[in-house]
């Protein structure tokens, strides 16, 4: 397993999690007299005197929140680590941590069920501005409501929070007409990723999807297009569904908005920025914002995005009602 880092390369997600469990190691174990651990000011100074390059503060307190280095830089790093290690005669190895020793010390969520952290694209720059903000997300399912094969058009809402230009991710929320997902969005040359995990209340669904989206949006064209995976490992319906199927979006620009915050509609925001959000609200949302369309309905509905739309082409054909799916079932 690897993990996604900018520059091309990979980072083995066993080495990311052997670097970040040796500083956290570390800052406990270099501690000085009176406290609890060395800060990450402080850890970097120790690092620093065995490493041939330099390391600050805000990169170790990066790492000890679950993120990494370009590789050759975590490469360097290990090897640093190791020195200091070795330097303190702490007897420890870091090819070979002992289980009990590992279990001892708390690691970034990312690390504690041995899931790949590949969630850590380029640099946001101008999405910063123009993901920021409520949306609406359409995709093609291939059953209906009832799990029976039909093809038709659902929307959902979805807010994705404001973060800075040189961010590498932005957090992304989104209401369906069966749940309540968190998820990230990231980006890796001219491509946007968006991994969504549900967490309504007691849905035992256990529920993932992932958006390929193919093109960046701007002021003049607040859309996006692109195609999603979805898995439910468990669910009511006869026909199981694990599907791939196309997908497009359109942002919300409403009128009247403050020039200060132009991606916000303040009425939606709000609810978004609940924690947790009134199931009321939520239940609004999804009257208003999460339907079912034919895709006659659908262009009639939204003349614009559908228009988009029709400029793509699926196998060399304009999208239509006959607009292709993929379905898989297991026995």
């Amino acid at each position: 397993m690897s993990a996604t880092c900018l520059g091309g390369r990979s980072v083995s997600f066993e080495k990311a999690k052997t670097i970040t469990f040796a500083l956290v190691y570390l800052t406990e174990a270099l501690k000085k007299e009176g406290r609890k651990k060395l800060s990450a000011k402080e850890m970097a100074a120790e690092i620093n005197k065995h490493w041939s390059r330099v390391i600050d503060g805000g990169k170790i307190s990066a790492i000890l929140r679950g993120w990494h280095l370009p590789p050759e830089e975590m490469d360097d790093l290990h090897e640093a680590l190791q020195k200091l290690i070795q330097a303190r005669k702490l007897r420890l190895d870091l090819s070979d941590i002992p289980p009990g020793l590992a279990v001892q010390h708390e690691l970034p969520a990312v690390f504690q069920s041995n899931i790949p952290h590949g969630l850590q694209g380029e640099v946001i720059g101008d999405l910063a501005s123009n993901m920021a903000g409520p949306w609406t997300f359409y995709y093609v399912s291939p059953i209906d409501r009832d799990g029976k094969p039909a093809s038709e058009i659902r929307s959902t809402a979805a807010y994705i929070y404001r973060t800075t230009p040189d961010a590498r991710s932005m957090d992304i929320r989104m209401v369906s007409k069966r749940g309540l997902w968190n998820g990230t969005l990231f980006t890796t040359g001219p491509h946007l990723y968006v991994v969504l995990n549900d967490i309504a209340k007691n849905d035992v669904r256990k529920t993932e999807t992932t958006f390929f989206v193919v093109n960046r949006p701007y002021s003049k064209q607040p859309f996006i297009a692109g195609v999603g995976t979805a898995l439910i490992r468990s669910t009511t319906l006869t026909v199981a569904p694990v599907f791939g199927f196309l997908f497009f979006g359109e942002k919300h620009v409403p009128a009247g908005t403050s020039k200060s915050d132009k991606s916000s509609d303040l009425s939606v925001k709000k609810v978004f920025q609940s924690s947790p959000p009134l199931e009321a609200d939520l239940e609004a949302i999804r009257s208003e914002a999460c339907l079912s369309y034919s895709w006659a309905e659908f262009v009639r509905n939204r003349p614009g995005l559908a228009a988009y739309v029709k400029t793509l082409r699926v196998n060399g054909e304009e999208l239509d009602d006959g607009a292709p799916v993929l379905h898989l079932r297991w026995p």
